[in-house]
């Protein structure tokens, strides 16, 4: 059903029925599908399931768990009026007989709760009903279709039955291996049961012929009550998660996310509700009995390992850098010893599948973002040794001395179609190596770790040779998906992913190509509803006839720092398109299908599933809507603003170190005219003092754009530096400069500046055609530096030329 809607931080409200309906609703193991009448499915993620088919209950022929009200021996189904949907289930109001009733379908501690609250004055002769058909429990069979195919396992359902002691109607299956199952460890039998509960008297009944089961309150409503029904799909209760307590706690937890969520107020309506729904259900993909444990979406997906690691600087911006904190200990605990971290698990949590080496670094990327967001040194202590090891065995992979590691690509599935053999040079894994190398030299000076300092400044240097020589094709303009490891020789096969840009200093690594890289975007990748992943040319496009030909939002956020960066308005303003209309469908797709030239792409049965919402792809379009239409992020030196000609906008309670920062975007242009933070006016500088930061918990930073340079020396970037003390004037601007390893300063100047560090005359590299002087320094922890920078006394003090900040990014 497509029923009008409006969202209110993050819950989704309608007058009239369920919106964009079926929808999926999730808590931990647990996830459901529902639509106007009921409940059309139900997967569990077992922890004694080894293998075989995590759905339960599936809607076919026979409808699955509705609930009823009978009188005089007819049935009444709920009509949802006043609905308020969250993601783990449904508030709604029921008009029936003059009376206004009162009901909740909810995932709550991994069971589902039917919930009826009866008004005074009922009338007298009501009896709630839960009924379902036998053949609603799914027996795997169809090896044609990946969502119902037996994997691997024959499942035999017991019979249904009553316990009268514990008014409970308890079903189950057994689970053993398919005669195709051959691993030892996958032999056995696994059970499970399933159990509905009611918190009032039931009577069950039985038609004799399409068996369909009903559950029957033994005596009629009574007025001002309220009515449980239970369903667990584990060994526990069911009645545990339907106490007040219990259902309690849920509506707190969201209600607390909703509370500590970022607010956007800009001139796209579809784009602000959906930043308020993305921490809500991003919530609802959490395995709470495990912290740190993640599913990679709201339904058939289980827990995955780079799947929870990439992009998090979202989860830490809207306020949750607690769980980062134990996603950290999660992948460390888990890890094998000698291969590490996973790529995928077993329902039981153990690992199944590790991914390759170099993509590992994403770990590496996290822990000094989450030091960057929270200033937490304990954390980064307790990790460190097991970052540095990691390291040390991704470094060990380098082919010669290129600085480029061996592996097959992380992304996506089938490598082999974009003519990768098992031995090949990844772009996607090596850009994330380089992110990672970049976080480990950091992390090892933090820590004063100097063997694995000097091992990761030289092995990030190599890189930065060898990369783009090795991987950049000039006749297309962009890098190639992978280069052989033996011959060193491109191979003609090309991916929108090669670039995974897991941190800033990936701008540095691809420096003098971004420009030629967005005209590859803009050529052949972009498509009327989003980002091609292979561009239709390719050899490997839509070879497996789904993920190669489809948009990974996880992917895009080298394409949106590309797009502001070189302020490219109209792009912007499509990939805002790209998103809000997903956005209007209360779905956020894993893949989106991009194989038919529409500006309306079809929400299909497994990457784009209607109702479902993809952890990554959550994380990736929020956090490229901060960094790329709002235009600020947050690195190891604190604020960096990235200034477009946009629209005025407002993002309201962003999360940094303790506080909330209120963001007020003002003006429009690429460049920044000033800053006022709190009382205090800077000018100068894309980046925010840090000793501007201290005192309130709530601070409001103002940025006021412009169209045209008004300064004749401008910081555009301080990747990894943070700034005090800082001092502008018409020809010189200064500062107290700190961070860790090595860093970058970017100045914008039409001509050389002097340079000074620690008041001794330094040098920086300057290109005269971008009109950008690069000023490199070596930072260790606690030993701040001092710089100042000014302009030759022949140049005058005219602003800087508008090619500036559009060239050389």
């Amino acid at each position: 059903m497509t029923a009008a809607y409006t969202v209110d931080r993050g819950v989704i409200l309608s007058e009239c029925g369920l919106p964009e309906s079926p929808r999926w609703f999730s808590d931990g193991r647990l996830s459901f599908q529902m639509d106007d009448r009921g409940i059309t499915q139900v997967d569990y993620c077992h922890p004694a399931q080894r293998f075989g088919n995590t759905t339960l209950f599936l809607q076919r022929h026979w409808h699955g768990f509705r609930l009823f009200i009978e009188r005089d021996l007819r049935n009444y189904l709920p009509e949802l009026r006043q609905v308020r949907v969250w993601p783990f289930g449904i508030e709604a109001e029921w008009r029936l007989f003059d009376s206004l009733l009162g009901l909740r379908v909810m995932a709550v501690e991994e069971r589902i709760v039917f919930e009826l609250r009866t008004p005074e004055g009922l009338p007298e002769d009501l009896t709630l009903k839960l009924a379902f058909y036998k053949h609603f429990a799914l027996t795997p069979s169809d090896a044609e279709d990946p969502r119902f195919a037996p994997r691997g396992a024959r499942r035999t359902w017991d019979d249904w039955r009553f316990d009268d002691a514990k008014n409970a109607f308890i079903g189950g299956f057994s689970e053993r291996p398919h005669d195709s199952a051959s691993l030892e460890e996958h032999r056995g039998e696994s059970r499970q049961q399933v159990s509905i509960e009611a918190d009032f008297p039931l009577r069950v009944a039985a038609t004799p012929v399409n068996v369909k089961y009903t559950l029957s309150g033994a005596q009629p409503l009574q007025a001002g009550r309220t009515y449980r029904f239970a369903i667990s799909l584990g060994d526990e209760s069911a009645l545990d998660a339907a106490s007040d307590e219990a259902i309690g706690r849920q509506f707190a937890r969201y209600r607390a996310v909703a509370d500590a969520s970022p607010v956007l107020d800009s001139p796209y309506p579809a784009l602000n509700e959906y930043m308020s729904l993305l921490p809500m259900y991003h919530e609802a993909c959490k395995v709470r009995s495990v912290p740190g444990a993640i599913k990679a979406k709201t339904n058939e997906y289980w827990v995955w390992g780079w799947d929870g690691l990439t992009s998090n600087d979202a989860t830490m911006y809207w306020g949750d850098a607690a769980f980062i904190a134990d996603m950290l200990r999660f992948y460390e605990e888990t890890a094998d010893p000698e291969r590490g971290i996973a790529h995928a698990y077993g329902y039981d949590l153990s690992v199944i599948g590790v991914s390759a080496l170099p993509a590992q670094g994403m770990y590496i990327t996290l822990l000094q973002q989450y030091y960057a967001m929270t200033g937490d040194l304990d954390v980064v202590a307790r990790h460190y040794p097991f970052a540095a090891g990691l390291y040390r065995r991704i470094a060990a992979l380098e082919v010669g001395d290129t600085g480029l590691c061996e592996g097959t690509s992380l992304f996506p599935d089938f490598p082999v179609f974009m003519q990768e053999t098992g031995r090949d040079l990844s772009g996607m894994n090596n850009t994330i190596f380089y992110c990672a190398s970049r976080s480990m030299e950091y992390l090892a000076a933090l820590t004063g770790d100097e063997p694995t300092e000097t091992l990761a400044g030289a092995l990030f240097r190599r890189t930065e040779r060898h990369f783009l020589p090795l991987f950049f094709d000039p006749s297309r303009g962009f890098i190639v998906s992978s280069v052989d490891a033996d011959s060193l020789a491109r191979r003609n096969s090309f991916n929108a992913n090669a670039v995974k840009w897991e941190n800033g200093y990936c701008r540095e690594l691809l420096a003098g190509a971004h420009e030629r890289s967005l005209q590859f975007f803009l050529d052949h990748i972009v498509s009327p509803s989003g980002l091609r992943e292979i561009p239709p040319w390719d050899g490997a496009y839509d070879r497996d006839a789904n993920q190669l030909q489809c948009w990974w939002p996880v992917t895009g956020e080298y394409f949106m720092r590309l797009i502001n960066a070189f302020d490219r308005r109209e792009p912007i303003d499509r990939w805002i398109g790209w998103v809000e209309y997903w956005a209007r469908r209360l779905t956020c797709p894993e893949g989106i299908p991009l194989y038919v030239e529409t500006t309306e792409p079809e929400l299909d049965r497994w990457n784009s599933l209607k109702g479902s919402w993809q952890a990554y792809s959550m994380r990736g379009w929020y956090q490229a809507a901060v960094h790329g239409v709002v235009g600020v992020d947050i690195d190891a030196g604190g604020i960096q603003i990235h200034p477009y000609s946009g629209e005025e906008l407002t993002l309201r309670g962003l999360h940094y170190r303790g506080k909330r920062l209120h963001l007020e975007m003002r003006g429009s242009g690429p460049y920044v005219e000033y800053v006022d933070v709190g009382d205090t006016r800077i000018e100068g500088t894309c980046k925010i003092p840090s000793d501007l930061l201290n005192g309130a918990d709530e601070l409001t930073i103002r940025v006021r754009r412009t169209a045209q340079p008004l300064h004749s020396l401008y910081i555009a970037r301080a990747t990894g530096l943070a700034l005090r003390e800082y001092a502008y004037g018409p020809s010189y601007l200064s500062a107290v400069v700190s961070g860790a390893g090595t860093a970058r300063l970017t100045v914008l100047s039409d001509a050389a500046p002097d340079v000074c560090v620690d008041d001794r005359e330094a040098s920086c590299e300057y290109d005269s055609g971008s009109r950008t002087a690069t000023i490199e320094l070596r930072c260790k922890p606690g030993e701040p530096r001092t710089i100042h920078i000014s302009r030759p006394p022949e140049g005058g003090a005219s602003p800087i030329g508008p090619a500036m900040r559009l060239t050389n990014q």
